[in-house]
């Protein structure tokens, strides 16, 4: 009897779950869902190590890890980046707008003030080649690139 009443339970949680799911915004179901993959991954990292596969329990921790940091370790390397120059980063806002300053674009593009319009659609080029996510890259970073263009070129 417990495990009809705990199905049921489950059951209904699922319900609700994918209500919400169907009416949740992109952004916020992408990023359930990695938090969702993130938590079945330590889970599972959990179950290896109480079962003794320490060694096996490493990938799926690892991948969880990784994916919970992987963000802020990207930034911390573009930090260095800005072609041999430290200070590359910047801020940017929610998808349609930016919330990312002249100066912080001009930073992400590795650009200086006065820069034209040419300058900064080959600096955008050019780094969007290195970020792309279709070549392995980050669509965080991407995003950057694309907030410092429309910034600075409106």
């Amino acid at each position: 009897m417990p495990f009809l009443v705990i199905g049921i339970i489950l059951a209904a949680l699922l319900l609700l779950l994918m209500n919400w799911w169907a009416n949740a915004k992109v952004e916020s179901a992408k990023r359930s869902l990695m938090w969702a993959i993130i938590g079945v991954c330590l889970l599972l990292a959990m179950v290896l190590l109480a079962t003794g596969k320490a060694l096996l329990a490493a990938v799926p921790a690892g991948y969880a890890v990784l994916r919970m940091v992987g963000p802020m370790a990207a930034s911390k390397l573009l930090k260095n980046f800005k072609m041999g120059k430290p200070g590359f980063g910047g801020s940017g806002g929610p998808a349609g707008q930016t919330n990312m300053s002249r100066a912080e674009a001009l930073d992400v593009l590795g650009l200086e003030e006065g820069a034209g319009e040419a300058e900064v659609n080959e600096a955008y080029r050019r780094l969007m080649a290195q970020v792309h996510p279709d070549k392995g890259g980050s669509d965080w970073l991407a995003a950057k690139l694309n907030d410092a263009r429309k910034t600075l070129l409106g």
